[in-house]
């Protein structure tokens, strides 16, 4: 077997193996001579990040590791809108987007040098807005990048979190899970399964305030024990991130002609149902997990939605309306 052919065989072997193998292993796995493994390694780690423990194993080290992948050019403009998306919505630096959207740039100036110069844009803007910010994120990018670890090892970990509603440090033991953006409240959230509950469940936690990551020992064991299709379940039946494992609640609402059409033109959740009445109005109807978290929108529309369920926001919105006019009231009108 050529060179050529081993060193391919070599890296799958190590992508298969992540803890490891020893030299003699890949060679009996390929059928070749301990020394030849050893010549291959060497001139390997020009081309691969390899690290060899003290145990003589050789592994890759995942995270420095440079993934091929082969996207045609429509999937290269999908991902530059999410992209677009990302640093429209998720307002806080992350110097990997910006990265990871150069090497975008660098593949897609093949096929169109147009759509790449846009793409190099978007990473441009990203990097404005870190030189702009003025809070120091060094710490909270250090959490971001050991999460990521934790989630691709599969591996728990011990973190401490504040709390503003209770103005205090909590410490919690979780298994990362997934990390989730929150477009309305312009941040990420960490979904993890608690370990030391009780009775385990989700916990959702907003990573601005973890102030600190332990990373464990990785335990795909345990993993493969945590419900996660329970989890992507609850995420379907969401707003955005808030989840239970009660059954969904229904959502009725009356929207007025004036923005019936502008509501019933955008898919708002996958449940979602529209029913215009005969003088024009829009009844939009949804089963959603946790109907708090979609106040902030029901709201934004004002007095052109009217809340027929659940009750209780419906209460809540009258109220806040009431609030409002009685604002404007006091104030009395100026002229301008």
């Amino acid at each position: 077997m050529s060179r050529s052919l081993r060193f391919p065989q070599i890296e799958q072997l190590l992508l298969d193996h992540p803890e490891g193998l020893h030299r003699a292993d890949i060679a009996r796995r390929l059928g070749v001579h301990k020394s030849t493994i050893g010549r291959d390694i060497t001139l390997l780690t020009s081309q691969l990040p390899l690290i060899e423990e003290a145990d003589g194993r050789i592994r890759l080290d995942r995270h420095g590791y440079l993934h091929t992948i082969h996207l045609t050019m429509h999937e290269l403009e999908a991902l530059h809108l999410s992209a677009r998306l990302f640093s429209k919505v998720m307002r806080f630096p992350f110097p990997h987007a910006s990265a990871a959207l150069r090497k975008l740039a660098d593949a897609q100036g093949r096929v169109s040098p147009a759509l790449a110069a846009r793409i190099r844009d978007t990473a441009e803007e990203l990097d404005e807005f870190i030189s702009a910010s003025s809070g120091d994120y060094a710490a909270y990018r250090k959490v971001i990048e050991e999460l990521g670890i934790a989630i691709s090892e599969m591996r728990p970990v011990k973190i401490s979190h504040f709390s503003r509603e209770k103005q205090s440090t909590r410490q919690f033991h979780l298994f990362p899970v997934t990390l989730e953006p929150h477009p309305e409240g312009k941040a990420v959230h960490l979904i993890g399964w608690d370990l030391d509950a009780e009775e385990p469940f989700f916990r959702t936690i907003k990573t601005e305030r973890i102030d600190s990551v332990i990373l464990e020992a990785s335990d795909p064991d345990l993993f493969a024990c945590i419900p996660t299709e329970r989890m992507m379940e609850g995420l379907r039946n969401a707003w955005s991130i808030w989840s239970t494992d009660a059954p969904p609640i229904p959502v009725r609402l009356c929207f007025s002609s004036v923005v019936a059409d502008r509501v019933a033109e955008t898919q708002w959740h996958s449940s979602q149902n529209l029913d215009y009445l005969p003088d024009g109005r829009l009844i939009w109807s949804a089963l959603i997990a946790e109907p708090k978290e979609m106040y902030p929108w029901i709201r934004g529309w004002g007095p052109d939605v009217e809340i027929l369920e659940p009750e209780d926001l419906r209460l809540r919105h009258r109220s806040d309306l009431e609030r409002g006019v009685a604002l404007y009231a006091e104030k009395g009108t100026t002229d301008v």
